[in-house]
């Protein structure tokens, strides 16, 4: 063997560990239902109930055989151990995060050797150079890498339709009924793990005709070559059905009733069907279908600096390349196009459902990545070190947000502090686990009650041994209650998010916050904790009010932003009448930009009920306008008499009076939502990709 080939072994193994270990180094709190689907699949085997195996419509059976395999497997392994543990299915009394690392295992060997077999499929249809790049940016692409450490279809679904379709382009160059054998096997795979795989026919279809239609004018008959079209076209469906008859258990004993339920719940209802859950998008919360938009923005986000740039030039190169070449590629711009149409007809969306065509876009960013380097002026070798550079810097940027890898989002467009106005944040629940293992440190942590929100509680349950219940059934009887960023952005409104969030706990200091990049995305609360005053004040209004102190949630806030501020009160004495409050967010030179004046506590806290020495928690939330100008700004309270609009005489802890009887609280900053450094470097980056484009045509002219 020559040392490149032994070089290149050894490269492989490396792409497999990079693309395997960040998979499995601690998979993320995700949704349960596919880990009990998984345990409960796999039981109904062994106990032989076959018509029990059909779970979903969707109707992720490659997954529950993978995950489910690997769970009882597990559960077997450690009882000829001796160690007597629970079933997979006993998860009450117990943080069995572990045995969901477990069922992730399988899946993410599926997803790395898969990238591995991708390599060598794409050396095939292009050459060498694309192969690694597209590898590399596969491994570490940070949406496919999210949904690879979870126990979900999205990841494997994607894999294997990838591999499905670069059989089919292989078989188109090389005509070996073995390659439309392994595309149709790996095509009846992805749709036995998600039903939107039966996209994969018509795509096949698209090949077939795209290969036919220039041997029309050549020497054998119209009759015999469209014969030749349609036989191919059902080989691979039948192979593919078959693939899907002899793994799926309930065909065997319910074909009927199973290939109904999968064609209508997974077909036809989800066509037409809107959310039963809001949906935030856009400064928009609802559950009606927000539109193809919607996922144009996943893409845009959820690439990177190197994809989304390079992806635009792989398409511009299209046409400088091999006539081959230029057809596979041509055919997996189509798969795309025809995936985001497909996916887009549906009234329920999510950013996950599109995960197949960012694979397709690393391919085209690999292409163009490539055909980009080999026209600077630079040597071969040194191009190729360009070309290493570069994704070594993304495998960094990203492998940075380890195992929280759902917070990256494209630098390009601002990160997560411009995304976090599109998207709601933590679509996976990341920040929830540290929530759930802080709670769970805690003394006496498996006697708890701990209260979340409806979905939440699926990601708590799996890092604590206390019950965990909705917000709304427990409320202030638990002994902790979390809060995750994607339900409190998605609205408090929704009864089984619970009303708590939007009128109570938003406003208290938490006892724990968990967050990342400086964004909040989970926090937990004790309900019977005595109230935290953050900034303490001490001023007094008038003759028996006196103003503690004051919380702010963030000092800083962009225009069209909202502040969230609580007062704390203490009366001296009995009053008599009912003042208002204000909060005035002024200008320094005293424009009032922004104020809420109302009673206490939204009015159901009126001072003349204030009992002497009872702390009043009142809360406020300011409405920065959307063209504030950007700069500082002052945050200050106070109280009136709404009958004369005259104001208590206010004054400092040191007995000063305030001018214009107000307190000052804070200054608070308005600035943009991504600094203009940030977008600097990204303009600066995306001009200097067209400036060495526009500068090698010209140099090649």
């Amino acid at each position: 063997m020559s040392n490149r080939h032994r070089l290149e072994r050894w490269a492989l193994v490396a792409l497999f560990l990079l693309a395997f270990v960040p998979r499995v180094v601690y998979p993320v709190s995700r949704p349960l239902q596919w880990y009990f689907r998984s345990a409960q699949f796999f039981q109904a085997i062994l106990q032989g109930d076959l018509a029990g195996t059909l779970f979903s419509e969707h109707p992720g059976v490659t997954v529950m055989w993978l995950a489910g395999a690997a769970l009882w497997g597990w559960y077997g392994l450690q009882s000829l151990w001796g160690l007597n543990p629970p079933t997979p299915l006993e998860t009450e009394g117990y943080a069995f995060f572990d045995r969901v690392a477990v069922g992730v295992v399988p899946l993410a060997l599926v997803v790395s050797l898969g990238i591995v077999w991708g390599w060598f499929l794409l050396r095939r249809l292009f050459d060498r150079k694309v192969a690694w790049v597209a590898a590399v940016l596969w491994a570490v692409d940070p949406f496919f890498l999210t949904n690879s450490k979870s126990l979900h279809l999205d990841a494997t679904l994607s894999t294997l339709m990838l591999l499905s379709a670069l059989w089919m382009l292989i078989y188109l160059r090389e005509r070996r009924w073995r390659q439309l054998t392994i595309s149709a096997i790996l095509g009846g795979l992805a749709i036995l793990t998600k039903i939107s795989a039966v996209f994969l026919f018509p795509f096949w279809g698209l090949c077939m005709l795209v290969d036919w239609l220039p041997s029309i004018h050549g020497s054998q008959s119209l009759f015999s070559n469209l014969r030749s079209l349609i036989s191919r076209i059902l080989l691979w469906f039948l192979i593919a059905a078959a693939v899907f008859f002899v793994l799926c258990p309930a065909l065997w004993v319910q074909p009927a009733a199973s290939f109904d339920w999968m064609i209508n719940e997974g077909i036809l209802l989800h066509k037409d069907e809107v959310r039963d859950q809001p949906l935030f998008y856009r400064g928009t919360l609802g559950v009606q279908d927000p539109g193809p938009g919607f996922y144009l923005d996943t893409i845009l986000y959820r690439t990177t600096f190197l994809t989304l740039p390079f992806f635009v030039v792989g398409l511009l190169a299209l046409w400088y390349r091999q006539r081959e070449e230029r057809l596979s590629l041509l055919l997996l711009v189509s798969f795309a196009a025809f995936f985001f149409i497909q996916m887009s007809l549906s009234g329920w969306k999510d950013g996950r459902y599109l995960l197949p065509i960012f694979l397709t876009f690393d391919i085209l960013a690999a292409c163009g990545l490539v055909w980009w380097a080999g026209r600077l002026p630079l040597k071969s070798l040194v191009q190729m070190g360009v070309v290493g550079g570069l994704l070594v810097v993304q495998a960094v940027i990203v492998l940075s947000h380890h195992p929280y890898y759902g917070t990256h989002y494209n630098a390009l467009l601002g990160g997560p502090r411009a995304a976090e106005r599109v998207f709601p944040l933590a679509e996976w629940g990341g920040g929830l686990d540290l929530a759930g293992r802080y709670m769970d440190s805690q003394p006496g942590a498996k006697d708890f009650t701990i209260g979340t929100q409806f979905l939440a509680n699926e990601m708590l349950t799996q890092h604590v041994r206390a019950p965990v219940y909705e917000v709304r059934q427990v409320q202030d009887e638990a002994d902790y209650l979390a809060f995750g960023v994607q339900y409190t952005t998605r609205g408090g409104n929704y009864d089984r998010w619970g009303k708590e969030w939007e009128e109570v706990y938003k406003f208290r200091e938490s006892e724990r916050v968990v967050s990342f990049g400086g964004i909040p995305y989970a926090w937990v609360y004790r309900p019977d904790a005595e109230p935290v005053i953050p900034q303490e004040v001490g001023a007094h209004l008038g003759e028996s009010i006196r103003l503690e102190g004051y919380r702010l949630a963030q000092d800083r806030a962009a225009p069209g932003g909202t502040l969230w501020v609580t007062l704390y009160w203490q009366a001296d004495a009995p009053m008599d009448k009912d003042y208002t409050v204000f909060v005035h967010l002024q200008a320094l030179d005293g424009t009032l930009v922004a104020q809420q004046d109302n009673p206490p506590v939204r009015g159901t806290r009126p001072t003349s009920w204030w009992e002497p020495g009872v702390l009043i928690e009142d809360p406020y939330e300011i409405q920065i306008p959307a063209n504030a100008a950007f700069g500082e700004y002052l945050l200050s309270a106070g109280v009136y008499d709404p009958a004369t609009g005259e104001r208590l005489e206010a004054v400092d802890a040191d007995g000063e009076r305030l001018p214009e009887d107000r307190v000052v609280l804070t200054d608070v900053s308005v600035r943009p939502v991504v600094v203009w450094w940030w977008w600097a470097l990204s303009g600066i980056w995306v001009v200097l990709v067209g400036i060495s484009l526009v500068w090698s045509w010209f140099d090649r002219r």
